[in-house]
């Protein structure tokens, strides 16, 4: 990670702390540890990760073993004598149920480390089969949320805008979107709190989401937002909920971002990025446009993602 000269190393995030799109966000007083929830960090971990803990644990108990073995001393038949690479190599055999026949234990104390250690390894091997499983058949929604939120005048009338695209080679169905805004207030007592009120959405529902989707929020008088400007106080930021089918493995994926307000644009649009025209025939959707924006001009402006619904091209 790289820094600045003359700063100190940035410290690895503390227990507690994790990241919602662009926003930090730290819990206090918890104990989140790993090990306090094994089975979700071995979900939630990345693949390389998975994989380099369980091979620390298939070397880590072998080699365990392997020393169980050497100090009964020459307690293994065709082994040399004192040989630690031998006992090694002989629990590797048994942890995994291979037994080549070279081998085998020779005394009482041998043969009750290898049923203790077949045991061992009969659990581990079920036990990583199905964390390996459970990863693999867990859903991801594998969507993308635009960094910003645009606020803009569509049809004469103010609106809030965000939108968001499906990377999956495949389709969404029935998708749906909640968003919410977070206001701090205070209540009668003069005690301070923060509230959430949900955004009533031009489209919340999507049959098929198989390109992109703009979320459009209308400023009236019935929005919680109305009047919404750069000197709105009490803003918090906004959350935004996404659920759909995955008609592939016939579960439901969630999908969520925070916006803050500093990921508020005003005067702005999304560029499009969807291409419909270039390739006859050819529905042309560019990922690395979801995050352009380009400032409202007072000359007529060229179509955007915005000024039509995206996904209806699909």
């Amino acid at each position: 990670m790289s820094t600045k000269s003359g700063s100190t190393p940035e410290k690895k995030p503390p227990p507690g702390v994790y990241t919602i799109g662009r926003n930090r966000f730290e819990a206090r007083n918890v104990d989140q540890r790993w090990f306090t929830d094994v089975y979700h960090y071995l979900l939630a971990t990345t693949w390389r990760r998975l994989l380099l803990l369980f091979f620390v644990v298939y070397a880590c108990t072998n080699a365990a073993f392997a020393f169980l073995y050497w100090i009964g001393g020459n307690d293994i038949s065709n082994a040399r004598p004192g040989s630690y690479a031998d006992a090694f190599w002989f629990s590797v055999q048994t942890y995994a149920t291979i037994g080549y026949g070279g081998m085998s234990p020779a005394t009482t104390y041998a043969h009750l480390l290898v049923t203790l250690e077949a045991f061992v390894g009969m659990v581990s091997i079920a036990l990583g089969t199905g964390i390996v499983f459970a990863k693999f058949s867990r859903p991801t929604a594998r969507i993308a949320f635009s960094d910003k939120m645009v606020v803009h005048v569509r049809n004469g009338r103010p609106v809030l805008e965000f939108r968001l695209a499906n990377r999956r080679r495949g389709s969404l169905s029935d998708g749906a979107m909640k968003l919410s805004v977070m206001r701090d207030e205070m209540s009668s007592e003069g005690l301070p709190m923060r509230r959430a009120y949900p955004l009533e959405l031009e489209r919340s529902h999507m049959p098929v989401l198989s390109l992109a989707w703009n979320l459009i929020h209308i400023l009236d008088e019935s929005s919680p937002l109305f009047g919404l400007n750069r000197s709105t106080p009490n803003l918090f930021g906004f959350i935004a909920t996404l659920t759909a089918h995955d008609d592939t493995m016939a579960e439901s994926v969630h999908a969520r971002q925070f916006y803050g307000v500093e990921d508020l644009e005003f005067d702005a649009r999304f560029v499009d990025m969807i291409d419909n025209k270039s390739r006859p025939g050819v529905i042309i959707i560019d990922h690395a446009r979801l995050n352009d924006i380009r400032p409202i001009s007072l000359t007529p402006p060229v179509r955007a993602a915005s000024d039509a619904d995206s996904e209806d091209a699909s």
